[in-house]
């Protein structure tokens, strides 16, 4: 798209939960300097993975983030990096509800939210063309040909989305991987760990069984803390909430816990799960009218 419509007016927006893995901020500074052919200089030193403190401290990982936004948009200009202040769970205590497959306050506060109000306090719709990353395996959540997706609830206010990757030459996210590799560019470790996206450290309100066995299995410390947020929300609710559900022999859907997802396989030598239960994250696309 750079190379089609120039960079003279490019940007690209980055909507930032304060709750990423720390390669995909290596990713995504590496990623902006490649699109506009910068070299960042030794004053710019993309943090490793190991460079950035233990992110269940949140003020110090906060405080990292924003000395590294500062840093990174000085060098890279065109990069705009949002911040609500917030991160996900704290959206969840603020909103009193805990997000699920259905409804992801988390999604529709810090990145949906975020990014609306800055098109509207910084571009006019009549010569703004967003482009998004969406590919055509996942093309539903642009347009589902019903009227619901990104790009329909964006018209709706007046302005114009777009999907390249929507259309031919048929690029999917295999072929991009490569593109990256040919770049210079090491993709994001999540996909190296078998995670399906790059987004919040391998957390997201709406993955299946699969995805959490994963993130239990490849980044436990990761999968503790979001365990104990759980526990914290429940008694701060006082009701029975939990990010998974479970049918189990056949039962009606019920709550089941990440502690308890956790000990299940603990006790169990081969514990039932359907392994392609991975679930989705679809941020930015609303899934129900009430999410926003």
């Amino acid at each position: 798209m750079a190379e089609r419509v120039g960079l003279d007016g490019l940007r690209l927006l980055f909507t930032d939960t304060l709750m990423e893995d720390p390669d995909a901020y290596r990713f995504l500074i590496e990623g902006a300097a490649n699109v506009f052919g910068l070299r960042l200089s030794k004053k710019m030193k993309v943090p490793s993975c190991s460079e950035f403190p233990d992110f269940r401290d949140r003020p110090k990982w906060k405080h990292f983030l924003d000395q590294l936004s500062v840093e990174a948009t000085a060098h890279i200009p065109q990069l705009i990096w949002l911040k609500d202040g917030r991160d996900v769970w704290e959206v969840f205590f603020d909103e009193r509800f805990l997000g699920n497959s259905r409804l992801d306050p988390c999604s529709k506060i810090l990145k949906r939210r975020a990014a609306d109000r800055w098109l509207v306090e910084n571009c006019d719709p009549c010569n703004t063309i967003c482009y998004v990353g969406i590919d055509f395996t996942e093309a539903h959540r642009f347009d589902d040909g019903r009227g619901g997706g990104l790009g329909p609830r964006r018209a709706l206010a007046g302005w114009t989305y777009e999907a390249p990757l929507c259309s031919e030459p048929w690029v999917a996210k295999w072929d991009v991987m490569e593109w990256m590799r040919a770049e210079g560019l090491a993709p994001p470790r999540l996909y190296a760990l078998g995670f399906s996206h790059n987004n919040c450290f391998g957390f997201c309100i709406k993955a299946g069984h699969a995805h959490y066995r994963l993130l239990l299995q490849t980044l436990p410390e990761v999968y503790s803390y979001h365990e104990q947020k759980e526990q914290e929300i429940r008694g701060y609710l006082g009701r029975d909430v939990s990010i998974l559900a479970d049918r189990r022999n056949g039962n009606r859907k019920r709550p089941i816990t990440l502690r308890a997802f956790r000990e299940r396989f603990e006790k169990e030598v081969a514990p039932s799960i359907d392994d392609s239960d991975y679930g989705g994250c679809g941020c930015f696309i609303d899934q129900s009218a009430s999410t926003e």
